[in-house]
């Protein structure tokens, strides 16, 4: 570009030396002619000039935007430069750009495989990044990837607290915290400071684990272990303070040694009720119980139960109905599991109906299911006592359900048992009018299609 400069220069100066040295008076028409020209010189090379730099231009508008395109060669050795580092440019964006996009991508199919919920702060305490395990948990969030303050995203006091805490101190930490909304959990969270390139702290990672699940169950066992405790203590003391009585002369009166004893009789009776219940409890839930379905006619079982019962039926004047179709179907079970499951509510149904009264069992078809449903005239339960009639040791009334000889463990083996053979167990019941506890096991033929 230069040479073209200075070749046109050079031209113009030449046309002034002839025309000063030489002395030669151009004629109109000759400068006419020269300044035609020297214009249409002028315009090519500012044309020129303006095409490189309209390169230049395109070029830049492009960057502008994001667009990283390389430059066309232009035949210029000083342009030609140009366009050669700025294509060398571009290689290098393009190249740092791909590491950048694969990385983002194996970031985040990492954080979409994380189960726990993960969420990045930066050093003011705005969230920036948060992964789908996170909206698994407190269902969606308000963040669509641009920086945002804490409870804008998650509206939780207690967190934000905690997080401050540790954005202040930049160093690990872990906190349990209970959430009530959408749903209560209980949720352990742990974080760690961001680090930049330059292993300066710039942030956190805060990693929330629900724990819900293991708190309960932590909860259930305590709550298990003292019920246990409980109950194995209270026919013990009984026992023990009829002993020491009969040791400190009692035993010398007949009448009150042989009723005592009669007590102490019952108390161990109850016990070894306990205990057996416990047994029968702790295989069924460890599926460690011999389980051998078979074909079953429920009529056969219901006629034996009648039998069973007859005595204590009569006792308390009970009418006892068997409302079983003729053409029920057999049933795929376990018959002494099933047996155990009707000897405990037929049981519950007796201690609990008032002399009198009516309990009755029937059975009906439902789908490729049979479902049974033993039916009294009794107390009743109340309301909010039936989500929980099926744990262990719950009872509606502690002190009656002692007195009746209750484990508090019946209901929780029926639970088991039915879930074992895959049905389903449930109560309605209403105070005053009685309860109807009833359960499904599979149709024979059904279930043996399917196997």
């Amino acid at each position: 570009m230069r040479l073209k400069i200075g070749l046109l220069l050079l031209f113009i100066v030449n046309l002034i030396i002839l025309f000063l040295v030489e002395g030669k008076l151009l004629s109109i028409l000759d400068g006419v002619l020269l300044a035609v020209l020297g214009y249409i010189i002028f315009w090519a090379f500012i044309k020129e000039v303006n095409n490189k730099f309209k390169l230049l231009e395109e070029f830049t508008s492009k960057w502008r935007q994001g667009r990283y395109s390389k430059v066309s060669y232009y035949n210029d050795k000083e342009l030609g430069k140009i366009v050669d580092n700025i294509n060398h440019l571009i290689e290098q964006l393009e190249k740092y750009n791909r590491a950048i996009t694969e990385g983002e991508k194996r970031l985040n199919a990492i954080l979409a495989g994380i189960k726990a919920g993960v969420m990045v702060l930066d050093r003011e305490g705005r969230v920036i990044l948060v992964n789908k395990g996170l909206e698994n948990l407190f269902g969606k969030l308000n963040f669509t990837g641009e920086p945002k303050p804490l409870l804008e995203v998650i509206r939780n006091y207690e967190l934000e607290k905690f997080l401050k805490e540790a954005l202040a101190n930049l160093k690990e930490m872990t906190r349990e915290i209970e959430f009530l909304l959408p749903n209560s959990k209980t949720i352990l969270i742990h974080v760690t400071p961001l680090k930049d390139e330059h292993d300066q702290k710039v942030g956190l990672v805060a990693v929330f684990d629900d724990i819900t699940e293991e708190r309960k169950l932590e909860k259930m066992r305590s709550e298990f272990i003292a019920n246990v405790s409980h109950e194995l203590r209270t026919p013990l003391t009984s026992i023990k303070g009829f002993l020491e009585t009969l040791l400190d002369g009692a035993l010398e009166d007949k009448t009150i040694a042989k009723h005592f004893l009669q007590i102490m009789n019952s108390e161990t009776e109850r016990l070894t009720r306990l205990i057996d219940d416990l047994l029968s409890l702790s295989k069924i839930e460890a599926k460690k119980v011999d389980f051998a379905p078979k074909p079953l006619m429920l009529q056969e079982l219901v006629q034996k139960m009648k039998l069973l019962f007859k005595s204590r039926l009569e006792e308390k004047e009970l009418s006892f109905i068997i409302s079983l179709p003729e053409n029920l179907p057999l049933v795929l079970a376990d018959g002494d599991m099933i047996s155990q499951v009707l000897i405990n509510l037929i049981d519950n149904a007796i201690k609990y109906t008032p002399a009198g009264g009516k309990i009755e069992v029937s059975a009906d078809v439902k789908g490729s299911w049979v479902e049974v449903v033993v039916k009294d005239t009794g107390i009743g339960i109340p309301e909010e006592s039936q989500k929980r009639i099926f744990e262990r040791f719950y009872r509606v009334d502690k002190a009656r359900s002692r007195e009746l000889g209750g484990t508090g463990l019946g209901l929780a083996i029926v639970k088991h048992i039915i879930e074992l053979h895959n049905g389903k167990v449930w109560v309605k019941s209403k105070v005053g009018e009685g309860s109807a506890f009833g359960f499904t096991v599979p149709i024979a033929q059904q279930a043996q299609k399917g196997e």
